[in-house]
């Protein structure tokens, strides 16, 4: 079955009503590769000094051509897609957005959870899974058992599998915060940092049993050596659990599947500036098409 495709009219009115059209500030694209960034933007960069021009310049810094954007609203992607003279796509009830260099050909959105934009052919999803309970707190603080653990992933799961489920099986690019970490970073062999515990986590095992491979991790393949954290370069201890060092782990992902896509490369982004505009590191990855 493949991912379904909003009709021609609805797609005209969607593309009207939800798409912004600016002029492409970004030199002669490459037909042959995609550059995409994942990026939470810690509500619409308001906790920082000039947080939407800061994003704005990190995201003219990195290089990439597409951005999902998680934790943003429909106001502030509009002004950061207009001061990069980007395409951008907002969806009203939702915090995930995506804004584009390149031109944006379809539309659609999945109630609150993701929105997708058709770009150089192929499928781009920002998407934002639910924040609690959060379950390195589970492992690492609250000390609880597997079974616990596993129960308090449901809905992360459940939302996970309804996002494959909804992208079929078209070629397609999941970009977003899973408020989880993966089942392939919590490992033996790294168990040591994550609390003595190895977890084999709902949500991103939903996405793999779906056929979507993680870009950073087939890159990156080593967990110890590449952990890829992105929670958090801003939070070091966490003031509920007594000032406890917060659990530091790869959160944000940059998922693919279908046709001849491939992660040529992979890399977290950010983070090591005080004034960088989030409390997570952004990913990108490079995509042969």
């Amino acid at each position: 079955m493949n991912r379904r495709v909003i009709p021609a009219f609805a797609a005209a009115f969607a593309l009207s009503a939800a798409v912004s059209v600016a002029t492409l500030s970004t030199a002669e694209a490459d037909d042959e590769t995609l550059t995409v960034m994942s990026l939470n933007t810690w509500h619409g960069g308001s906790q920082v000094p000039d947080g939407v021009n800061t994003t704005v310049q990190e995201i003219k810094g990195s290089g990439t051509e597409v951005v999902a954007l998680q934790e943003t609203d429909k106001a502030v992607t509009k002004q950061i897609a207009e001061k990069l003279g980007w395409e951008h796509y907002t969806q009203s009830g939702t915090d995930v957005d995506i804004i584009s260099s390149q031109p944006i050909e379809k539309v659609d959105s999945l109630s609150d959870l993701a929105v997708a934009a058709k770009i150089k052919g192929v499928w781009v999803y920002s998407i934002h899974l639910g924040y609690t309970k959060y379950g390195p707190y589970n492992a690492c603080f609250d000390k609880d058992s597997y079974e616990t653990i596993y129960a308090d992933e449901a809905e992360r799961k459940k939302q996970a599998e309804e996002i494959v489920k909804w992208a079929g099986s078209s070629p397609a690019i999941i970009a977003g915060d899973l408020n989880s970490p993966s089942h392939m970073d919590w490992t033996e062999k790294t168990k040591a940092k994550h609390c003595d515990s190895v977890v084999e986590w709902p949500a991103t095992k939903a996405f793999a049993n779906g056929g979507y491979g993680d870009s950073y991790r087939e890159v990156n393949p080593d967990e110890a050596a590449s952990p890829g954290d992105t929670w958090s370069p801003k939070v070091a201890t966490n003031s509920d659990y007594g000032n406890k060092p917060e659990p530091q782990d790869r959160i944000d992902v940059i998922l693919y599947k279908g046709g001849s896509l491939d992660a040529t490369s992979s890399k977290v982004y950010g983070g090591d500036k005080q004034n960088w505009p989030s409390d997570h590191r952004a990913v990108i990855t490079q995509f042969k098409l």
